[in-house]
């Protein structure tokens, strides 16, 4: 808690509830291992705030770049100084916003532990025995050799947590190798349809000049001939007008189709 509050600037009640998560997550700092770890068959969290994961593997690197041993207070305390500073900076901010102990217990974790199973009502407990343990020691406990002060530096922090790694930058063009020149396409106006093969049959003039002529051509042109000459005669103009609407029904279709290829 001393050293909480000497490296962060916190309050009293601020570094309890930091303590009451940690004595949580470590049963009172006794197990570091997680016992039951959550993902079967996983090597489980480690630790005083029993990381998990990709947080586990970054505090055994931590330590071993340290040269100290995982179970030590000082990588402990030099792993949540280094996350602390960095990726989990903000988690401080949220404590110290909370009002009352068990609001500020509840901060920290759900900006630094972000357990799955939460138990506040443990870590409650645990933050009242870090708080009513500071009383006992007289408000003043003895720091370790290890979190002395060195030329204005914490010798707990080891190191930051290190940053994100940035993408690597794209290779460039080498010098040397000519611009390929960008192909230019000029897109000329296509007139595609002059004899209103864009309408629909049925709303064309070509529609009706050939309807109105099958309709009315028998009846206009051979009333007084042998019925039937007029049949055959009828039956060509028929015919013809039908293959005729047939026809300017698909040129129209093969239009569009054209066009749709055209513009897309």
């Amino acid at each position: 808690m001393a050293l909480l509050i000497r490296d962060f600037k916190i309050g009293l009640d601020d570094s309890a509830a930091i303590l009451g998560n940690l004595g949580h997550e470590s049963g009172g700092f006794a197990s570091l291992q997680e016992a039951k770890p959550t993902v079967p068959s996983s090597r489980g969290g480690y630790g005083w705030a029993q990381w998990t994961g990709p947080r586990r593997r970054s505090f055994e690197a931590y330590s071993q770049r340290a040269g100290l041993p995982v179970a030590s207070d000082q990588a402990n305390y030099g792993f949540l100084f280094s996350e602390l500073k960095g990726p989990y900076r903000a988690a401080i901010a949220k404590l110290q916003a909370a009002r009352t102990l068990n609001a500020k217990v509840k901060a920290f974790e759900l900006a630094y532990e972000q357990a799955g199973v939460k138990h506040y009502e443990s870590r409650d407990q645990w933050a009242a025995v870090a708080l009513d343990a500071w009383h006992q020691a007289g408000g003043s406990p003895a720091l370790p050799d290890w979190a002395v002060r060195t030329a204005g530096k914490p010798a707990s922090a080891q190191e930051p947590a290190p940053a994100a790694p940035q993408p690597a930058p794209a290779p460039q063009t080498p010098p040397s190798a000519p611009p390929v020149p960008e192909t230019v396409v000029v897109q000329k106006p296509v007139v595609v349809d002059p004899g209103e093969l864009h309408k629909p049959v049925t709303k064309t003039k070509t529609f009706w000049t050939w309807l109105l002529t099958i309709l009315g051509a028998p009846l206009a042109a051979f009333g007084g001939l042998d019925f039937r000459v007029q049949l055959v005669i009828i039956g060509l103009i028929v015919a013809f007008g039908i293959y005729g609407i047939a026809r300017r029904a698909q040129l129209a279709q093969a239009v569009r189709d054209l066009r749709t290829s055209i513009e897309g």
